[in-house]
């Protein structure tokens, strides 16, 4: 099998869903599998769930596991890449400690990478997305949590003890929101679609009058809606979520001097009025150099980042035998 022809499988392990895709060397998704991760029944639950995953996905595409060159594992939290090791999971219960890629070698024997979910999608951004034209990039996935992912002269920055660009946990306000990490006044805890409908209901609980109120299971989607129908209060939730985007961005800009900041994740649904918001919060905040030499925009890959992401990790580890 030539290079060009060959396969790989990424998964992308969120807290809420379980992405796959069978994806070519040039990141092409041939194709894609989802389903709920069931994260509250446990680690072994889960990886098992992954396992059977790929199975299903080879199967679905009528290809054998033999056929799949390798398998790239995205996943939260603080990970130990060298040993594919998950070392905290916050928005996961009892990940911590997880030995993801030994588990998933033993169940589907065919060599396993795995990455940091965010790093892995900006890695997939870098290759084939929104920044393949960079060498310089900063991503922000705005879901469940709120991750980070930085490529620095074409390669991922994982930091000293491999727990860097966890940009979600850099802390926005002392003393502020407690975020599910445990320190108080992280980003995530502000700007991630979990705190967006975290703080909407707290404000709502106030008694404020809006057209969420009383409603159950309000999501982000229904917070941005609410603000573009003409909900003051939803939009005062919008403008909020901006700024501290822009803080967050406007100091990564300040330490790194990126040329793009892509943004993906559930956010994205929010559209162009929202992400303009963000990019003149940014321009009235930073370094004006800074500023205008950095492109924010949102993902190209969207969904499919995270898959894409890790798939190529798999590639590059299996072409070079390095990490990405």
């Amino acid at each position: 099998m030539s290079t060009h022809e060959k396969r790989y499988v990424g998964i992308d392990l969120g807290g809420t869903n379980l992405k796959l895709g069978l994806v070519s060397a040039d990141g092409k998704v041939l194709r894609r599998l989802s389903s709920p991760t069931q994260a509250k029944h446990g680690p072994a639950h889960v990886l098992e769930r992954m396992a059977q995953a790929v199975r299903d996905l080879c199967k679905a595409a009528g290809i054998g596991l033999e056929d799949v060159a390798a398998v790239g594992a995205a996943a939260p939290g603080p990970l130990d890449t060298k040993e594919g090791v998950v070392l905290f999971a916050p928005n996961m219960p009892g990940w911590r400690n997880i030995h993801v890629r030994d588990a998933l070698a033993k169940a589907l024997d065919r060599p396993i990478v795995v990455e940091n979910d965010a790093n892995a999608a900006g890695y997939g951004e870098f290759r084939c997305g929104a920044g393949r034209t960079v060498r310089d990039m900063i991503i922000l996935t705005l879901g469940t949590g709120l991750g980070g992912g930085i490529i620095i002269g074409g390669r991922m920055f994982r930091g000293h003890t491999d727990t860097g660009a966890e940009l979600g946990h850099t802390v926005i306000k002392y003393g502020g929101r407690r975020c599910g990490c445990g320190i108080t006044g992280c980003l995530e805890a502000y700007a991630s679609c979990t705190a967006v409908v975290a703080r909407t209901q707290e404000e709502l609980a106030t008694g404020v009058a809006s057209s969420l109120a009383g409603r159950e299971d309000i999501t982000c989607k229904d917070v941005f809606d609410a603000a573009a129908a003409g909900d003051a209060f939803a939009d005062h939730i919008v403008k909020d979520t901006a700024d501290y985007l822009a803080i967050g961005i406007t100091s990564l800009l300040h330490v790194l001097n990126p040329e793009m900041v892509v943004l993906t994740g559930g956010m994205m649904g929010a559209g162009d009025k929202f992400l303009n918001l963000v990019r003149q919060r940014v321009k009235e905040t930073a370094f004006e150099r800074a500023a205008s030499s950095c492109e924010i925009r949102w993902s190209e890959l969207g969904g499919d980042a995270g898959i894409v992401g890790a798939a190529l990790a798999a590639e590059a580890f299996e072409r070079t035998g390095q990490q990405a």
